[in-house]
């Protein structure tokens, strides 16, 4: 039986440990600020990505990796004559999985790519998975049902509180972001398979807060919850607060707690924050 490995992007939500116990390979996206590219994970931090797009007068530019990147990742993880699996976030929100795609036919490996139909820690949790079934010697089938499992199992909301990078990447009209802003307007977002949208729209944070106490409800009324990711863009009292909550309502959860990458920092802006979840 061939052995198969995990490729991923570095949109996903893994703690260097996972990345280096289950032997996953993370292929990076870019960004560039102010003409300068930093290639996420190896030339520039999560923390030092927001606070240089937060000093910078114009919205970073984020790329999908090379498609001879990827070719090149193929050709070197099937040296062993191995398969590769490679997981991608969802195409509404990249181009990523097509260039997957296409370096899947140039490579000599015999590679499988997968649209996880998420990002975040929400991918995480099929790449994770997948992984694991890999070191246990799992079949490539086995291992795609596994994930498309899970699939069904996860939800992801992204709640959107400042929206002047939206207004900056056009997004918005200026306009439209010139009212939004005066009246304090936040949106919440659910990202699904036809891509983001919208849940909750309101003036303040009160709105949002009732939308989290709902869905933390939600939460309660299914079989389980087995892991919370959270991703925020800095931390604020009110994600501090949500944090607290849910480790008081679901102790036994594998927590996930990080900065988002570049990629959400660029479009969602300042002190948003994402919550994804996976039931049992």
């Amino acid at each position: 039986m061939k052995n198969i490995k995990i490729v991923t992007d570095s949109t996903v939500q893994l703690s260097k440990e996972e990345i280096e116990t289950y032997n996953i390979t993370v292929v990076p996206l870019s960004a560039m600020i102010d003409s300068v590219v930093y290639i996420d994970g190896e030339t520039i931090t999560k923390s030092e990505f927001l606070e240089k797009m937060n000093e910078s007068p114009t919205l970073p530019k984020t790329s999908q990796p090379p498609i001879g990147r990827f070719v090149d990742t193929y050709n070197e993880l099937g040296e062993d004559d191995s398969q590769v699996l490679s997981i991608h976030l969802t195409e509404h929100l990249s181009g990523t999985v097509q260039a997957a795609h296409q370096a899947s036919h140039l490579s000599h490996t015999d590679v499988t790519v997968v649209d996880c139909q998420f990002i975040d820690r929400a991918m995480a949790f099929q790449v994770l998975a997948a992984a694991k079934l890999a070191q246990e010697g799992a079949k490539m089938e086995t291992i795609l049902e596994k994930i498309e499992a899970i699939k069904h199992k996860t939800v992801l909301y992204i709640c959107v509180v400042n929206l002047e990078n939206l207004i900056k990447g056009g997004r918005i009209s200026p306009t439209v972001g010139k009212i939004s802003s005066f009246l304090n307007m936040k949106l919440l977002l659910r990202l699904t398979d036809t891509g983001l949208e919208p849940d909750t729209k309101g003036r303040g944070m009160r709105s949002i807060q009732k939308r989290m106490d709902k869905l933390i409800d939600e939460m309660k009324q299914t079989a389980g919850i087995k892991a919370i990711g959270i991703t925020h863009i800095g931390l604020t009292p009110f994600t501090v607060s949500l944090i607290e909550t849910l480790k008081l309502h679901f102790p036994n959860a594998n927590y996930s707690i990080n900065y988002a990458s570049p990629s959400i920092m660029t479009h969602a802006g300042q002190d948003a924050f994402s919550i994804m979840y996976e039931t049992v």
